[in-house]
């Protein structure tokens, strides 16, 4: 068991390696390390027969230290308090509002494909960072696998539309593009809100903490609304 959970983790590290290798031979968001890593472990664990829950149980020593290495954000976060506080009404009114949209949007469009109850329920928390969106989903009833599946394909949207929609709005002030980017892309976004400036990583760190606080309150809020909507 020691032996299998160590080469779990060792052929992960592995596999994020490779691809950041790859990534900087060719520099795109379609070669990032968070889409290869996971393409080539799913491959790998597709052709060697491993079910996902073997491997997910195997490798929960690095789902753990995620939440660890999060704390980390706290730092700048710390360095631009007072600047984020002098903007604290528009961005707990953004981040309420997003929030609010993302719910609605997420579920009406689940529902509209037909991907059915279940679905639309797993959904409601996909705009949040994954531990905590995986915790919502299975105390509210979903299925946490395909909030994580939800959350990752949001992440990856938010990502790679950011420049544009920047670009197309004119975005100027950094606390602005750092909202935009945590509440959109989550941890993905936060590590591009770094790239752009202390500013703007900071106000995506606050994002993902307040915006996932104010989705737990909208979802337990707006659950019985939901329910009701899905059972018509």
């Amino acid at each position: 068991m020691i032996l299998w959970k160590t080469s779990s983790v060792l052929l992960t590290l592995v596999y994020f390696y490779a691809a950041k290798r790859f990534n900087k031979k060719r520099p795109s968001l379609l070669f990032s390390p968070a889409i290869l890593a996971p393409i080539g472990l799913i491959l790998f664990l597709l052709f060697a027969g491993i079910p996902y829950q073997v491997y997910s149980e195997a490798t929960s020593l690095i789902s753990e230290m995620m939440s660890v290495v999060t704390v980390a954000f706290a730092i700048p976060l710390y360095r631009n308090w007072s600047v984020l506080m002098a903007h604290r009404r528009m961005i707990l009114t953004s981040l309420a509002t997003g929030s609010l949209i993302a719910i609605i949007a997420g579920v009406s469009t689940t529902m509209l494909v037909g991907l059915g109850k279940e679905a639309a329920i797993s959904v409601i928390p996909r705009s949040i960072t994954l531990p905590i969106a995986m915790s919502v989903t299975e105390a509210i009833g979903g299925m946490p696998t395909m909030t994580a599946v939800f959350g990752m394909l949001t992440s990856f949207a938010g990502v790679f539309l950011a420049p544009t929609i920047i670009k197309r709005m004119r975005l100027r002030h950094p606390v602005s593009i750092g909202l935009m980017y945590g509440m959109g892309a989550h941890a993905l976004g936060m590590v591009k809100a770094f790239e752009r400036g202390e500013t703007e990583g900071s106000s995506a760190t606050l994002a993902v903490i307040a915006g996932a606080m104010i989705t737990v309150v909208w979802a337990f809020t707006l659950l019985p609304v939901i329910m009701s909507w899905l059972a018509v």
